[in-house]
């Protein structure tokens, strides 16, 4: 009778390469599942919000409607440890662009016999929301920016983060427009405005987004932490002359349109596993923003590339498969 022999000396060779092929722990994710801080944010947020809605500033002399809100990963709460500065809209509601394609004739008819053009627009709101932030923070830390206002922390006593002011028009998508006009209109609202340094206008529809997000299963929000978190792990602690450029939009997207059943997973590593497995076979003509405006993956300049989403997909599971080969002095930071 032959037996199948096996050297004791290679055992402990056979074990080094198991334990090389081992995943990302559990303890890891439990350390890139949370938010960053909040304080700040909050603080820049109210203190920004009161330098456009005082009695001093040119938006509350202008006597238009507008309003301000918070959008982003804080108002997300998608941010995370490496999170910077703070988004804030401030949108003119009392003149708006209008997007009529779905309207019949004589709903558009009777839209464009309800309404004139305005006196005073985004552009003009544009310029008296800079001069509030100038009027509050100073003109050294104010700058227009291609697409937000920046207020820059180091050069003003008055916030510890920095802080981006998208100052925009309204921008309406008229499902309907019966005899009773705007007020029993069905309308999605949004965003828009021009960059100063190109003829591209973006629109987004933040606030749609925001409760989308909302509506989606609780481990939702914390599974975009861990893939913005685990990107940043592999570009600055992972062993490896790549690098992914996905931006943090692009992954809150993404994640967006992962199956509930893989989302609700408990355990974090199962369902990074399960996500990336599920992102590597699925059909990306099919995702959408989370707003579910538009397509997530095109040519606007709202859209994402599916060579970075790919990008993406790819390098996480390297890090996923090597973890332990190639976290080159992770420990030292985490």
């Amino acid at each position: 009778m032959s037996s199948i022999a096996v050297s004791r000396l290679s055992r402990p060779f056979c074990l080094q390469r198991e334990v090389a092929k081992m995943p990302i722990p559990e303890s890891k994710f439990n350390d890139w599942h949370g938010t960053g801080a909040d304080k700040g944010s909050a603080d820049a947020r109210d203190k920004t919000r009161r330098a456009l809605m005082s009695e001093r500033s040119p938006l509350e002399q202008a006597d238009e409607d507008y309003e301000v809100y918070l959008q982003g990963s804080y108002a997300n709460t998608t941010h995370t440890r490496g999170s910077s500065d703070v988004d804030v809209v401030a949108k003119i509601t009392s003149a708006w662009r209008s997007d009529l394609e779905e309207l019949s004739e004589e709903e558009e008819e009777r839209y464009n016999d309800d309404h004139d053009d305005a006196d005073y627009d985004h552009r003009d709101f544009y310029d008296d929301v800079l001069t509030a932030l100038r009027i509050k923070f100073g003109s050294s830390a104010v700058t227009p920016g291609n697409k937000a206002i920046k207020i820059n922390k180091e050069k003003t006593s008055l916030l510890d983060v920095d802080v981006d002011v998208v100052a925009c028009g309204e921008y309406r998508v008229y499902r309907t427009y019966p005899e009773g006009g705007d007020e029993d209109a069905e309308i999605d609202k949004g965003m828009h405005f021009m960059p100063q340094y190109d003829n591209d206008r973006v629109i987004n529809f933040p606030k749609i987004h925001r409760e989308n997000g909302r509506e989606m299963h609780s481990n939702y929000k914390e599974t975009v932490r861990i893939f913005k978190n685990a990107r940043y792990y592999y570009n600055n602690h992972f062993d490896t002359l790549w690098t992914i450029d996905a931006h943090s939009y692009g992954i809150e997207c993404l994640i967006y349109n992962v199956p509930e059943s893989i989302l609700k997973r408990t355990s974090r590593s199962d369902r990074f596993d399960e996500t990336l497995s599920y992102l590597d076979n699925a059909d990306f003509s099919t995702f959408d923003q989370v707003s579910e405006m538009e397509s997530l993956f095109g040519d606007s300049n709202t859209q994402w590339s599916t060579d970075e989403a790919d990008e993406l997909i790819t390098r996480l599971r390297e890090m996923w498969d090597d973890w332990y080969s190639k976290r080159k002095n992770a420990q030292l930071f985490h």
